[in-house]
């Protein structure tokens, strides 16, 4: 964990302020996910019938942790575990034959 100190910033959200601490690390990346999630409530506004910011934010909450997910599962294609499990059962499969 970093020990640089936090400062407070404040983003504006589909209209609404937000104060907001970060680090100076994390900063252009906080305000670069703020503008992502204004472009896809944009495009939601724009796309379909739907008004009310809430429901706006929940289709966009939606979309970004699907989007989340599904690279977090890229990510590990394989469980480690059972990898190790297989290999050692082949192992002892060759070990019996030879």
């Amino acid at each position: 964990m970093s020990n640089t100190k936090a400062t407070s910033i404040k983003v504006n959200i589909s209209g609404r302020e937000y104060p907001l601490n970060v680090t100076p690390e994390t900063e252009a990346s906080m305000k670069e996910a703020v503008a992502l999630v204004n472009e896809n409530i944009k495009s939601y506004s724009a796309a379909y019938a739907i008004k009310d910011p809430r429901d706006l934010l929940a289709m966009c909450a939606l979309q970004l942790a699907f989007q989340y997910i599904e690279s977090d599962n890229e990510k590990k294609p394989y469980d480690e575990k059972k990898v190790e499990m297989k290999l050692k059962a082949i192992e002892a499969a060759l070990q019996i034959a030879g």
